[in-house]
């Protein structure tokens, strides 16, 4: 069985099943709209259909588990497959949806366990007999395909989408994850002076520029008047402060110049994006964690940071930390520390960016100090903290923080 698929997912023992029920493959199922069938002839498409099964599975039967070494390619007909990794929220694959049309889960060992959903049908195929298949027939994947028929623009669109997904923020996710991504990444093409997020408005989308440049602004306080941020330039995403923080955009963002951007909708973007960086570790997993050298990073605002740090921290605000992420050590471990963990979570995802590998302390700063009210010992120093911000000004140009 399944415990909160949508969510934090868990996966309960299960009895060993009975053996299913195998069939061949009906007629009317199309091989050639799977990967990599679409590029088989059709002596090849009758060699597969030959050799491979079908299973139709009750919901809530697990098809394979994280971890397993078998040699079966599974293809999904009919209903609907969650796979679950630990730690991570489950994803829903849709038979008849882009993710459905290559092999589930494909890596081994496996990185989830995929479970029924729903009824579902099944199509096995030895992963041996594909490998050999392919090795020896030149193939051209859909994907592929509608690049060399398409226009010139049409392989320089996926080949900036395949850049996105190499960067050190996709390229870190579980293979699911990017599984799903693959097929649902849009690029939208931008006009100069379009506005792509308003100051004020409500977030929908994550961006990343693939293609032209961005202008940053926000309203001066108490005038009609905007005040320049920042320049993006390709690579550079924007979005996630509005998005994370669950409040409206801070800050305009405009094309300086016509471009391309790829978009992702809110709930895959904290799905399929945030949930599998963002990693909590407790005041005490914290101060274990800084005694193997791990760096504690307070992003709050330095008037903050002065009144209250914890031992240890280095402060580096959310709006320094903004553009200071590209040249932080990599080879090092952060915990990042806020009051309640928003800007925490927003910090953390920036760092992901940069491939940087950066945790959350659980509650945040405010919860340390409920808990010492409570009789729980948490021995902050006043200001004790080191004033990174500082060491950073040759480095960097302080400017407002673009909390999109």
């Amino acid at each position: 069985m399944v415990s909160n698929v949508s969510g934090e997912a868990v996966v309960e023992p299960l009895s060993t099943p009975p053996k299913k029920h195998q069939q061949r493959i009906p007629e009317s199922v199309d091989l050639s709209v799977f990967e990599p069938f679409n590029g088989f002839t059709a002596e090849m498409l009758a060699t597969i259909a030959s050799k491979s099964s079908v299973e139709r599975l009750p919901p809530g039967r697990r098809i394979f588990n994280q971890g397993d070494m078998d040699g079966k390619s599974v293809f999904l007909l009919s209903g609907q497959i969650a796979l679950i990794a630990e730690g991570h929220p489950a994803i829903t694959i849709k038979a008849g949806s882009n993710e459905a049309l290559q092999p589930v889960a494909e890596s081994r060992p496996r990185e989830v366990t995929a479970l029924a959903r729903s009824s579902v049908t099944l199509m096995l195929v030895a992963t041996e007999l594909l490998y050999e298949m392919t090795k020896t027939t030149p193939m051209v994947s859909v994907r592929r395909s509608q690049i060399e028929e398409g226009s010139k623009e049409s392989r320089s669109r996926a080949a900036r989408i395949e850049w996105v997904l190499n960067s050190p923020l996709f390229f870190r996710l579980p293979s699911p994850h990017v599984q799903v991504l693959t097929r649902r990444l849009e690029e939208i093409y931008v006009e100069a002076g379009h506005i792509v997020v308003n100051e004020g408005d409500e977030g929908e989308y994550y961006y990343v520029i693939t293609k032209g440049s961005c202008v940053v602004t926000r309203t001066i306080k108490g005038t009609d008047k905007k005040s320049r941020l920042a320049e993006l330039g390709i690579g550079r995403g924007f979005g996630e402060g509005a998005l994370i923080g669950d409040m409206p955009h801070s800050s305009t963002v405009s094309m300086l110049e016509d471009g391309a951007l790829v978009r992702i909708p809110k709930y895959e973007f904290m799905t399929l994006l945030v949930t599998p960086y963002i990693k909590r570790v407790s005041y005490e997993q914290m101060l274990m964690m800084q005694d193997e050298g791990a760096v504690l990073l307070d992003v709050r605002i330095h008037s903050a940071f002065e009144k209250m740090s914890l031992r240890g921290s280095i402060n580096l605000p959310l709006a320094t930390l903004w553009k200071a992420a590209s040249i932080l050590d990599k080879s090092k471990e952060y915990i990042v520390c806020c009051d309640v963990g928003k800007r925490s979570t927003i910090a953390a995802f920036l760092m992901a960016q940069q491939g940087l590998n950066a945790r959350i302390l659980e509650g945040g700063l405010r919860n340390l100090y409920e808990q010492q009210d409570e009789g729980v010992v948490v021995v902050p120093d006043a200001g004790g903290g080191i004033d990174m911000e500082n060491e950073l000004q040759h480095e960097l140009v302080k400017e407002n923080e673009p909390d999109i």
